[in-house]
């Protein structure tokens, strides 16, 4: 952080600085920004943090990095420090409500009203797809010894989008965000496009109770980081393969002081698409919890540890950031709540081979499963610094309590038991402008030890400050060893041996 001059001399230039516009502006003190280049601006500084400073000047806020200021001359008005928590970069009630017109660079896109009685945030994410997967071996053979077609593609897809509003009305405490979503890569389907959302309503400054859809904090990846991965719309095949989904609930979630937060939901299921009120069972039994810490450094932007942080060091953090995760998820999963196969967020529960449990009677010697019990527990571990980015997690998957629909004893069958773990790494190897990563993963199962790796890079073309990682050009090749997961939006296909290459243009703000 910048430091404040002494404040004599900052007293002796606020009074030169004051003359000087004396009859050319109504500000009788201004905060001045001196760059490198020689070029000065005055105006009044709304808000810093270790990368960046805001500056309103001539009606409008403008973010610079403070790589390229030379010196800051403040007046007498302190600024305010960043508040500890945010909802897609909208401060919580104590901040300060951001000005009308103004694109936020954290995810909350344009301030298109701001009134008295509420505010309106509108914000859209999409992107193009070509991929490739002629590569692939076109047959497979599950654990049960039964050989399999793989569903391979050659395509180019306007694959996702999603137009979000959001802000908050009538109190600063209440919250709203409405979104309507599309899968283009399965329009026709009956989850090709919802429209979804929530209300949250914040208890203290730091922490809020909310109802409607979230995503279930079962691992890092459903932390709310989306779409801040190092893959366009793409967790790692292990990440895809334990995590649960986006569900119907309530949650409790805040931050205790500005390094650590935790989110609680209470839901229906592992997941909502697909799935109607008619297929819910009475149990409401979805308990997911998680736990994260930043202890050293500023892993997150200012006001964002709300969703974990994103995944890389894009910023190039000048001393190490590093982070700590936990996650324990809990549900009763009953056979006719289950999303379709080819939901765009399917969450199924799948065996290590790829079969669904609710789908394959021969695992219990021909009984038909109507109710299992999903026990989850993710742990990462995640450092930055001066961009490098290695972020790494372990899954523990535990299935047990099976109740079959027929006479089938139940007891026969114990539990079963998968691991796994992901690790990603990343490198900026031009600042702000491109990224390589090289991602891996593996899953120990019952049925099979499947793994992948990809390696690709991000290109980020649009060189607006602040705004750089608002557009990507992303590629990759990837190599999936008998993936047991896939589905219409992923470039994993169920049973998919070989290589698989990805090019991907994302928008974001």
């Amino acid at each position: 952080m910048f430091k404040r001059v002494p404040q004599l001399p900052k007293l002796l230039l606020s009074l030169c600085f004051s003359l000087l516009l004396l009859g050319l502006s109504s500000e009788t003190f201004a905060d001045e920004i001196e760059f490198k280049n020689g070029a000065i601006i005055t105006g009044t500084i709304t808000e810093q943090n270790s990368e960046t400073l805001s500056i309103k000047f001539d009606g409008k806020i403008v973010t610079y990095s403070k790589l390229d200021i030379k010196n800051i001359t403040f007046d007498e008005k302190p600024i305010a420090p960043p508040q500890p928590l945010s909802i897609d970069g909208v401060k919580n009630p104590s901040a300060e409500t951001a000005e009308y017109g103004v694109l936020n660079t954290e995810r909350s896109g344009f301030r298109v009203a701001d009134e008295e009685n509420g505010s309106l945030n509108v914000s859209i994410w999409a992107y193009t797809r070509y991929i490739n997967q002629l590569a692939l071996d076109d047959k497979y053979t599950d654990g049960s010894g039964v050989e399999k077609d793989v569903a391979i593609r050659n395509d180019i897809q306007y694959s996702k989008a999603s137009v979000q509003f959001k802000g908050w009305v009538l109190s600063k405490r209440l919250h709203y965000l409405t979104y309507l979503w599309a899968s283009l890569n399965s329009m026709g389907g009956e989850t090709g496009m919802a429209v979804a959302g929530n209300l949250e309503y914040y208890l203290t400054d730091s922490m809020k109770v909310g109802g409607g859809i979230q995503g279930l904090p079962t691992s890092r990846g459903m932390e709310l980081n989306h779409p801040r991965f190092n893959r366009v719309d793409v967790r790692t095949m292990s990440g895809e393969y334990f995590r649960g989904s986006y569900a119907s609930g309530i949650w409790l979630e805040g931050a205790a002081g500005e390094d650590f937060y935790y989110r609680t939901v209470l839901a229906n299921g592992l997941s909502k698409l697909g799935v109607d009120a008619g297929q819910i069972d009475t149990k409401l039994a979805t308990w997911s919890t998680g736990v994260w810490w930043a202890p050293i450094g500023e892993y997150c932007a200012p006001g964002m540890i709300w969703n974990g942080g994103g995944y890389g060091d894009f910023i190039g953090h000048e001393n190490p950031a590093v982070r700590f995760g936990a996650h324990y998820t809990n549900s009763v999963e009953d056979a006719l709540s289950q999303s379709g196969v080819d939901d765009p967020e399917n969450s199924q529960i799948r065996l290590s081979d790829g079969r669904l449990i609710f789908k394959s009677p021969e695992l219990f010697d021909g009984g038909h499963l109507d109710e299992v019990r999903y026990q989850m527990v993710a742990m990462d571990v995640g450092v930055k610094y001066r961009g490098f980015g290695v972020e790494a997690e372990y899954y523990y998957r535990h299935l047990d309590n099976f109740v079959f629909l027929d006479a089938t004893d139940p007891d026969a069958f114990g539990s079963m038991v998968d691991t796994g773990f992901s690790i990603e790494t990343s490198y900026m190897v031009l600042d702000k402008k491109l990224q390589a990563f090289v991602i891996g993963s593996q899953i120990y199962g019952d049925f099979g030890d499947p793994w992948d790796t990809a390696l690709g890079v991000n290109w980020f073309p649009i060189q607006t400050k602040g705004f750089e990682r608002q557009f990507r050009i992303n590629a990759d090749a990837q190599y999936t060893s008998q993936s047991p997961i896939g589905n219409l939006s992923l470039p994993y296909t169920v049973g998919g041996s070989g290589w698989t290459y990805s090019l991907v243009a994302e928008l974001f703000f």
